[in-house]
């Protein structure tokens, strides 16, 4: 007679359930130095963000290399849903400004959502003896003429480059940590401009240490509605806005990724958010994980011919 064993195991051991995430605090990458437009958005939905999810969320600046030291550090750490990064623009770049890039930008992510674009404006220090575009440009025809940005492959990057090839003005890129530092550096005329978010140059502006010489969008702001489009000075399909999106690592789970999507659109749905948000004429996205990654494949293979047309190269 064949003697079959088995095993007690108690039913309690059997029935462990996975905690529920959130279980702990999340911390959110910014690849840039606060006050720059990529941390003042997120600074302004991790709070609900977290109320929505029942954990706080935890702010950390990762600044330098367009974001990459953020990504990097992120992708290194497990893929549970408790480190998020908030990326923007010069994610879709780096492939192609940075060779030596240690990890995929597209298979090593997953997209969260898209939270929203926003124009940039054309800022000159409010001392600067450029009060017009137009003189900005004939300056540009006396000397060589310096610009600020966040960094390379940022949208103050591309969108000075845009600038150059459409004028042929002699521009030199000058590359800072973050938007704020390029707006200060522009405030206290170690550079004759630069193209910034409109939430960045906000202070400034009233303080009178910038001056608004127009807007990236194809139509006014309607935040500023007395600031000319670059269009309107006849430089032919000058569009540039600036994205802002959440991702996790790749191989997070499915349901994490949704059950943050969903804090996320609600979050941007409250009166409160909505209003600062927009405030500065960025418009809300909200869209699904699915939407935003097909969206970061997208503009990966759309910025490979316009970054050889420039001739950029990061460091």
């Amino acid at each position: 007679m064949t003697l079959i064993m088995f095993a007690f195991v108690p039913i309690d051991a059997l029935a462990q359930p996975t905690p529920a995430y959130p279980a702990q605090p999340i911390r959110l990458y910014v690849g840039s130095v606060p006050g720059a437009s990529s941390d003042t958005y997120a600074r302004i939905i991790s709070e609900p963000l977290g109320k929505v999810l029942g954990q706080s969320i935890v702010i950390e600046n990762r600044s330098g290399a367009s974001g990459i030291i953020a990504t990097s550090n992120m992708i290194n750490l497990p893929a549970d849903g408790y480190t998020l990064q908030l990326i923007y623009t010069p994610h879709t770049l780096s492939p192609y400004l940075f060779k030596k890039l240690n990890y995929d930008p597209i298979k090593d992510i997953t997209g969260i959502s898209m939270l929203l674009t926003s124009p940039l404006v054309l800022v000159v220090g409010g001392n600067s003896q450029v009060k017009t575009y137009q003189e900005l440009v004939e300056l540009g025809k006396t000397r060589p003429l310096n610009y600020g940005s966040a960094g390379v492959g940022s949208g103050g990057h591309l969108s000075g480059e845009m600038l150059r090839i459409q004028t042929g003005m002699n521009l030199t890129h000058v590359p800072y940590r973050g938007a704020a530092p390029a707006a200060t550096a522009v405030a206290a005329g170690d550079v004759d401009f630069a193209f910034v978010a409109q939430i960045t140059a906000k202070e400034l502006t009233s303080a009178n240490k910038l001056r608004l010489l127009g807007v990236t969008s194809k139509v006014r702001s309607p935040a500023l509605p007395q600031i000319p489009t670059m269009q309107e000075y006849g430089l032919k399909d000058f569009e540039f806005l600036n994205w802002f999106g959440l991702i996790a690592s790749a191989k997070t789970p499915p349901d994490i990724i949704k059950k943050i999507n969903r804090a996320v659109i609600e979050v941007l749905k409250q009166p409160d958010i909505k209003a600062r948000l927009t405030a500065d004429g960025s418009e809300i996205i909200g869209n699904g994980p699915e939407q935003f990654t097909q969206f970061l494949v997208t503009d990966t293979k759309r910025w490979g011919p316009m970054i050889s047309q420039m001739g950029l190269k990061g460091d």
